[in-house]
């Protein structure tokens, strides 16, 4: 995501070195900063002017998202493996794109690339967008000589990790939905339809029905409290909220509970390992030393108990260990992770070995998501109908009690 910093927008026009006209807009405090910044582009600034509010808010509030990024990185690749320079790369890929902010910031990458920078120094400059991991595969690229290689690794990784991610977000957000909207349903039935009901059974004159008078308690229960509950979850939430924000213990605790809520926890693990075993593979393929790549490693897991785990496996492979060897230390490393770690010290193919433990983690995902939505569809349908219509059912009774005394 983009930085939020205060700086204004100047757009610059002037001529390259080659003498070429060129234009883009840089981000500054002031006009002598701007101006400076243009210059170390590599541009001879014509003019230099502060950019208007209405293509600031188009182009400097609206974030670059990951999918954004994924889609860029898989155009470079596929660019740079047809031939194309990497500045033609950029042209095409800024032509390509019909979002305005989306377009500048390519041609703002472009015009740093094409004033001498290299593309890992361009895009360490945005660390919320570009994180360390990418812009270290990218300098690895670049020494090697690789770099379309490297991109199409990256691109590869990065749609592989959304794929996942929105698997495990499948498999969080379908019952959280589900069951929101039934207690809200449910509320409303019993914070305004039951009461309606109970002062039409009021002039009955005849005890209700133990099922119907045990729904209208509870109807009044919530009537009477409902607005200290909603209080307190909305409290509850924003005190998760600040403390996973301040508190690295609590995030820590957090992330270790999760691990062991039945089912959800289970895929979240298993999540995890596939984005830690994906990650190391990569990083270790792409030439990176294995301690560089378990480090960077450790938070692409993106639970503080596993990367507190990988960085004492760092600690252990620094003291001379080998990998699987450290990895059994800890429970929290997969039996299959392990072995299929020592095939590959002892083969000579560690990246092979661990790039197939993610895929089976990720395959294990999958299925994994997509029983739980087979289990899970009719069993919140029958409690859906249980409560709902068990409320509804309480509210009639009465009715059909009367119509067969009559």
């Amino acid at each position: 995501m983009q930085s939020t910093d205060k700086r204004t927008t100047f757009t610059y026009e002037g001529q390259d070195r080659d003498g070429n006209p060129v234009a883009g807009n840089v981000l500054a405090e002031t006009k002598k900063e701007a101006a400076s910044e243009v210059r170390k582009l590599g541009v001879a600034a014509t003019r230099i002017k502060t950019k208007s509010n209405l293509n600031f808010s188009l182009t400097t509030q609206k974030k670059i998202t990951q999918e954004e990024v994924v889609n860029l990185t898989r155009q470079l690749a596929t660019m740079l493996k047809a031939g194309l320079p990497l500045i033609q790369s950029f042209d095409v890929a800024a032509e390509s794109s019909n979002k305005e902010h989306i377009r500048t910031f390519i041609l703002s990458l472009r015009n740093e690339v094409a004033a001498g920078r290299t593309l890992s120094d361009t895009l360490k400059k945005y660390p919320d967008i570009f994180d360390e991991l990418y812009c270290n595969l990218i300098v690895a690229g670049e020494i090697s000589g690789t770099l379309d290689i490297m991109l199409d690794r990256i691109a590869s990784f990065l749609e592989k990790n959304q794929r996942l991610k929105a698997n495990i977000k499948k498999a969080l957000t379908y019952p959280i939905s589900v069951l929101g909207v039934a207690a809200i349903v449910t509320a409303i039935l019993l914070i305004k339809v039951v009461p309606s009901f109970e002062s039409s059974f009021a002039s009955f004159g005849a005890e209700l029905p133990a099922f119907t008078q045990f729904v209208i308690g509870i109807s009044e229960v919530a009537q009477e409290y409902w607005l200290q509950v909603l209080g307190i979850l909305v409290l509850t939430g924003i005190s998760i909220t600040i403390a996973q924000k301040k508190s690295t213990r609590f995030v820590y605790f957090l992330d270790q509970y999760t691990l062991k809520v039945p089912v959800f926890g289970n895929i979240i693990y298993l999540g995890a390992m596939a984005r830690f075993a994906r990650t190391l593979s990569t990083t270790f393929a792409s030439g990176i030393p294995m301690l560089d790549a378990i480090d960077s490693s450790a938070g692409a897991a993106g639970n503080r108990h596993i990367t507190s785990a990988v960085m004492e496996l760092k600690v252990d492979v620094a003291q001379g260990n080998l990998v699987n060897v450290a990895m059994k230390k800890n429970t929290l490393f997969p039996p299959l992770l392990q072995q299929l770690t020592k095939v590959g010290e002892e083969s000579g193919s560690l990246e092979i070995m661990i790039n197939k433990a993610a895929e089976t983690y990720e395959d294990s995902v999958n299925d994994a998501v997509d029983a739980l939505t087979v289990l899970l569809e009719p069993v919140i349908m029958s409690f859906l109908a249980v409560v709902i219509g068990g409320l509804m059912i309480a509210m009639y009774l009465p009715i059909f009690t009367l119509g067969s005394v009559i």
